[in-house]
């Protein structure tokens, strides 16, 4: 079950906790989205706030992959270090109407997040062709796997 939750604090501007798969303890942790970034994505539109709510926090709990180490600029978050990036394949994406639709089977949905636990963006991206639950150039955009689903 996805378990995706306000924090209970008296002020409007806070996050939205996700709890998220920690692979160091294989346990959960909580990751945040910062209410900016939650008001950035009202204003994209329906589908914006249902990816948010529904294939972020699925990523996040049940990846694929996570990989450590961003070594792309345009993967880091700009106010601060980026840290691990998950790495899912939801089973379903939504489309700019907001209706749901199948994903790609040749894209995976990456949630990229900080060292403070803060996801700070995600996407759909190309995979990779060779393993289709990676995404395309992973061995050469990440310093480490730290994860991956079915390995021990």
């Amino acid at each position: 079950m996805i378990e995706v939750r306000l924090m209970a604090k008296e002020s409007r501007r806070e996050p939205l906790c996700i709890q998220a798969l920690d692979p160091d303890t294989r346990q959960t942790r909580v990751v945040q989205i910062s209410q900016q970034r939650l008001l950035t994505i009202v204003k994209w539109g329906s589908w914006a706030v249902k990816e948010a709510a529904e294939i972020v926090p699925a990523v996040l709990q049940h990846p694929q992959a996570i990989f450590d180490g961003l070594r792309k600029d345009e993967d880091e978050d700009p106010r601060g270090t980026g840290w691990r990036c998950y790495c899912g394949k939801p089973t379903k994406k939504f489309r700019r109407d907001g209706s749901e639709a199948n994903p790609d089977p040749n894209q995976v949905f990456l949630v990229f997040v900080n060292d403070e636990g803060v996801a700070y963006n995600w996407r759909w991206e190309p995979a990779d062709l060779d393993n289709p639950d990676f995404p395309k150039g992973h061995e050469t955009r990440f310093r480490d796997m730290v994860y991956h689903e079915g390995s021990d």
